[in-house]
């Protein structure tokens, strides 16, 4: 199973149906907030959908875990610079943990390969395999069902309001 997983094949297919999926959540927002004065998801979903499918010009057996790293904090950037732009929405709230989660997991396995030089299978790499899938397939998810499925802006919420009493 640990083969079938780390196999870049299956690696590449997967990356493939995110970027597919971003692609579809692109133009879905596109199509149904034609009527809408509020673009703020097709914003979003453009950014996604541009940072996931530059990777179709990137050799996968050259890259390393930094460069994933690299991809994603300027994704991240982009997202929160878009943020002082746009409505903030659910959407929003799941790109910037979806992808702070695959960044500081990026970085990890950088740490864990390249400096530590760890190369034999380990309960990190199943983490980190479950999480990125993971994080990714809800963020593709987030675009179309629109619905705060893990109730991370609930959370977000609560956070609000608990450091906002501190504050006074």
């Amino acid at each position: 199973m640990v083969e079938l997983l780390l196999n870049t094949n299956i690696s590449f297919y997967i990356g493939v149906f995110v970027q597919w999926g971003f692609l579809m959540a692109f133009l879905y927002s596109l199509v149904s907030s034609i009527n809408s004065a509020d673009k703020s998801i097709v914003w979003l979903s453009f950014i996604m959908a541009l940072s996931y499918s530059s990777s179709m010009f990137i050799d996968m057996d050259a890259i390393t875990y930094f460069d994933f790293f690299l991809f994603d904090i300027i994704t991240l950037f982009v997202i929160i610079l878009s943020g002082f732009f746009i409505k903030i929405s659910s959407i929003y709230i799941y790109l910037l943990f979806g992808l702070g989660i695959n960044t500081l997991l990026f970085f990890a396995m950088y740490i864990d390969n390249d400096v530590m030089h760890h190369y034999d299978f380990w309960w990190f790499w199943w983490v980190y395999i479950v999480g990125i899938n993971f994080t990714d397939l809800t963020m593709v998810l987030v675009f179309f069902i629109g619905k705060d499925v893990l109730k991370l802006t609930w959370l977000e919420g609560k956070l609000n309001k608990v450091f906002n009493k501190r504050a006074y």
